[in-house]
Formats: C-alpha cells, sequence, structure tokens
C-alpha cells in the first residue's frame, strides 16, 4: 500500500457503485481536504442494489440515486465503468496505485438450498430472479419459466417483493419501473396461487409492516394465512414492530376467503423443504412442517429461492467461504484495505444502513490519511 505522507492529494479506490460505496464516495469527498476517488464498476452502468435490487414499483426508495447523482458528478470523484476488478484491474495492482482501497461489492450470488432436485427446470434464485425483473444485463436474456403455482422460500421483504410483483396486474405494473420486454412476458403468466414459505414460525419472520400490509391492496390478489399458524405465537416480550407485523399477519387470517380472485397469496410457516420433484421441470417440492414432524408435497411449477446471498469472492483478496464475505476484521481486510456494506457483514441492513456504516469507515480513513 502506498504511503501518503508525500502526496498532497490522497487517492481512494472504491469497488462498487452500489449505496455502500457511493455513501462513502460521498462523505469523503465532502471532508476530506485533498481526495481523488475513482469508483470501479463491473456494470456498464452506477448504484448496485439501489436499481438491480429494489423493487421495480418501489420508485420513491429508487429516487437516492439522485443523490448518488450528484456525488459521481463532483470533480474528485471519477467513475470507472466496465471494469472487474480481479480481471481487468488486479487486487495488487490496486494496492499499488491508491492509498486507501475499499470494497462495496455487494453480496450478488443466490446462497442454495442444498436439497435434491434443485437443479431442475423453474427454480431460481431471487436474486436471479430480481435481476431479471429489473433489467440487470447479466439476465437480460433470461426468459424464467413462470406456472400457475408458484413457490418462494423466505420469510423476508425479497419474497414479499416478488410476490407483489408476480401478483400485480398489467395494470398496476403501468406505474412500475419494469421494462416492457418484462412486462409482456409477466402479462403472459396465468398465475392462480403463490406459496411463501417460511422454515421457522411467525415471530421469527422479517417482513417489514408496510411491504406485508401492501399485499392486502393488491387488486386482484387474495391473500391466506392458516389461523392454526399463529395459534400459541407469544408477543408480549417481542419489539413492536414486531409484534404489529404478526397482527398482520392476524388480520389475513381472519379475513373471508375471496375464492374470486387470482393469485392467492398463502403463507406457510415451519415448511422445511426437503426436495423438488420433477424429471426436468419442478413438479412439486417436499416439505417437512417442523411442528408436528410430518412431510406433505406442494405441488408447484415454479420455486423461487430468497434465503440470502454470498459475496462473489476476487482472485488474492482474503475470502471467508465459510460465511460467503470478505475475510475481515471489523471491516478491515489488511493493512490500508477495507470491506463496506453487504461484503462486510452480510446481505442484511436496508439502504440507510450503508449510510450510518460508510460515516463511521469515512471517520476512520480520514484520521488515518490526515495524520
Amino acid at each position: 500500500m502506498k504511503s501518503t505522507k508525500d502526496n498532497t492529494v490522497h487517492k481512494v479506490a472504491i469497488i462498487g457503485s452500489g449505496p455502500a460505496g457511493c455513501f462513502l464516495a460521498e462523505i469523503l469527498a465532502l471532508k476530506l481536504a485533498a481526495v481523488q476517488i475513482d469508483i470501479f464498476e463491473r456494470l456498464p452502468h452506477p448504484f448496485g442494489l439501489a436499481v438491480n435490487g429494489v423493487a421495480p414499483d418501489h420508485l420513491h426508495t429508487r429516487k437516492v440515486t439522485e443523490q448518488f447523482e450528484r456525488t459521481l458528478a463532483r470533480d474528485n470523484v471519477n467513475l470507472i465503468v466496465n471494469t472487474d476488478v480481479g480481471r481487468s484491474i488486479s487486487y495488487s495492482e490496486l494496492k499499488q496505485r491508491y492509498d486507501r482501497v475499499v470494497f462495496a461489492t455487494g453480496a450478488s450470488e443466490d446462497r442454495k438450498l442444498g436439497i435434491p432436485g434443485e437443479q431442475l427446470q423453474g427454480i431460481y434464485g431471487s436474486g436471479c430472479f430480481t435481476r431479471w425483473y429489473n433489467s440487470h444485463p447479466d439476465y437480460k436474456d433470461l426468459k424464467p419459466l413462470i406456472g400457475q403455482r408458484v413457490g418462494i422460500i423466505g420469510n423476508g421483504n425479497v419474497a414479499l417483493d416478488i410476490a407483489r410483483v408476480l401478483a400485480k396486474t398489467t395494470e398496476e405494473h403501468q406505474t412500475s419501473a419494469l421494462s416492457k420486454s418484462v412486462r409482456a412476458h409477466l402479462s403472459q403468466c396465468n398465475i392462480g396461487e403463490i406459496h411463501i414459505l417460511g422454515r421457522r414460525g411467525p415471530a421469527d419472520a422479517s417482513f417489514s409492516l408496510p411491504e406485508l400490509a401492501e399485499l392486502g391492496s393488491l387488486s386482484q390478489a387474495g391473500v391466506q394465512v392458516a389461523a392454526n399458524a399463529l395459534a400459541g405465537v407469544e408477543t408480549q416480550n417481542l419489539p413492536p414492530s414486531q409484534q404489529k407485523m404478526l397482527q398482520q399477519l392476524q388480520h389475513y387470517a381472519e379475513a373471508p376467503e375471496d375464492s374470486s380472485v387470482a393469485p392467492q397469496i398463502q403463507f406457510h410457516f415451519y415448511a422445511t423443504p426437503m426436495a423438488a420433484i420433477g424429471t426436468t421441470q419442478l413438479e412439486a417440492l417436499e416439505i417437512r412442517d417442523t411442528r408436528r414432524g410430518t412431510l406433505y408435497t406442494l405441488p408447484l411449477d415454479t420455486l423461487i429461492t430468497a434465503i440470502g446471498y454470498r459475496t462473489p469472492a476476487i482472485a488474492y483478496v482474503p475470502y471467508d467461504a465459510e460465511l460467503g464475505r470478505f475475510a475481515h476484521q471489523q471491516g478491515n481486510i489488511e493493512s490500508g484495505v477495507y470491506c463496506l456494506g453487504w461484503c462486510q457483514r452480510g446481505p442484511q441492513g436496508v439502504i440507510p444502513t450503508n449510510r450510518s456504516e460508510a460515516m463511521k469507515l469515512a471517520r476512520q480513513l480520514i484520521r488515518e490519511l490526515e495524520s
């Protein structure tokens, strides 16, 4: 790593132009007296998760990119696209050229279920699927097989986002950021059932209330929660946000079923996938009910797994294969090299979380570079 003592301008490389990288660039560009920031982006466009991961019908969330555009327009910030670090430029080259290097590459690889039949056609990771409907260049040629019966494994907001996008009508999609080709593909689908499967109970779900309640406002979809799924759930010691989430699930459980609308979105808890069944194409999912210890089969045509992500490894950058992210100590990979965001803490937290963490790292970098 270069010494900065004789340099009048500090050179910082940020790998990744998503929220974590852009927030850090913004703070350093404003607070560090003399700095040149180069942001390396593998794709032909910036902003990462802010455009490739945010649901296409949540346009207000995507407005954060307007702030990032102002950062990229600053004289001391340079965006370098179509550059795959580890191939286009090596890790050792970065360390030689820059005073500090920060990896903010996110976590883009879908975690595997690890069950028999996972290779069947009609099974997709949520990262792959959401990047398809968000027109990610790596997935522009994907034409997912979306049948009448769709299963989504996961009890977080990604699962809700996917269910909502699939359940919306063509008219509801008109106000979203979906491309014409994706809208056309979705309009040809005839989805009758969407099953959201969680391996643990409702109290362990990480749904946020607005996203969960939003399902109830869809024009042509019903929401079902089995009444016995909430039986015995103790709520008094849970955080208020979790209690409100469970109240919304209870509301769905108590609401009369309207069989005249489709698709029907049904929540399944205590449902552990055991095997995907089919010859070449998915036909069903074998599930273990962890409360009763029994097995049952759910007929499905399409399965989307929303069970987490891993950070892709980069040649010679220390990596923790078990955790699926860069190896580090409190964000420090090695002398002068740091990581930030999902590639540091794993795939959790929302966009504002990255800002607070970027502020913390920026303070540390400023202290080091100005000492």
